[in-house]
């Protein structure tokens, strides 16, 4: 069975090691090298630096029309494509080029959370269960048949960093079984039910600003379900800071005052009231800075009680 993967981000990177390890891999298609940190220097993608690892040919075909892109991924004579976090919608004279179409795996359990930042938004929304889901693409974002689901629990401490580990592993188990039904001829495809879809959109860094005056619950969970990228942040004493983590207070926690407030420090961290309840950050990072634990940073920057965080 010739296989060729296209993917680029970590979360595919699971998928590429045990479907090469399971089947082989004939070819890997990755985005271009990008400029990446302060330096902006040139880097691979972690899809593009895992098949090297592996040996295996690696090439691109960003920036090409379809109809020459569709010329060179048809060379590969594939029998399957496998799409994951590649991160362009690709069009159907590209999907239907192998004889068993084109397959992707996506982080929810669709049709719920379709769309680029499925991890995130179930984190943020609260939910308790995600999962992966294999199913066949089309032109339609997220929204072909069904070939297998795997449910995955999110904890509270979860944050996107963990959740994203978890899933990208439970969904290479999950497809590699799914390759194997499909290339047999046993899989069983599912038409998704649009009335039930869901659609999250790609994140912009706005999204990241806290708002103090939700309950204590949606701003620990907005904390975590944007960790890394864009990263909740709020504004004190005129400085920017980006919160890393943060915890709920147990029932002695201390009496709110105000929405944004602080109203307490110590070697936890900084308990900053909320429209209900409040939370604890435990990380933090002003602009320039680097990481560390905010009990550190309320220290070294005179960071009192009653001192408020803009919304």
């Amino acid at each position: 069975m010739k296989i060729v993967f296209l993917g680029t981000s970590e979360f595919a990177v699971p998928s590429l090691k045990k479907l090469n390890s399971t089947y082989g891999i004939t070819a890997v298609i990755t985005k271009r090298d990008k400029p990446q940190g302060r330096r902006l220097v040139s880097a691979p993608s972690p899809v593009k630096a895992a098949a090297q690892e592996l040996g295996l040919p690696v090439s691109s075909v960003e920036g090409l029309p379809a109809d020459k892109a569709a010329e060179a991924l048809s060379g590969y004579g594939a029998d399957i494509f496998i799409v994951i976090a590649y991160g362009q919608i690709l069009p159907a004279k590209i999907l239907s080029l192998p004889n068993m179409g084109s397959v992707g795996l996506h982080a929810s359990l669709l049709p719920k959370y379709r769309g680029p930042s499925p991890i995130n938004w179930a984190i943020i929304n609260g939910e308790t269960e995600t999962g992966v889901t294999v199913f066949r693409l089309n032109e339609r974002m997220d929204a072909g048949e069904i070939v297998s689901q795997c449910q995955v629990e999110i904890l509270p401490d979860d944050n996107t960093q963990t959740l994203s580990g978890k899933l990208a592993a439970a969904g290479a188990e999950l497809l590699s079984g799914s390759v194997g039904d499909i290339a047999s001829g046993k899989a069983v495809f599912t038409e998704q039910d649009a009335k039930e879809a869901t659609v999250t959109g790609k994140l912009k860094k706005e999204e990241g600003r806290i708002d103090w005056s939700q309950p204590a619950a949606a701003v620990h969970n907005r904390i975590r379900g944007l960790y890394g990228w864009p990263g909740a942040f709020s504004v004190l004493s005129g400085k920017t800071l980006k919160i890393w983590s943060s915890g709920l207070p147990g029932t002695a926690e201390v009496k709110p005052s105000g929405p944004g407030r602080i109203a307490a420090i110590d070697k936890d961290g900084i308990t900053v009231s909320c429209g209900e309840g409040s939370v604890i950050i435990i990380e933090l990072q002003a602009e320039g800075g680097r990481r560390m634990r905010a009990s550190e940073y309320a220290l070294g920057h005179n960071v009192r009680t009653g001192d408020s965080f803009v919304k």
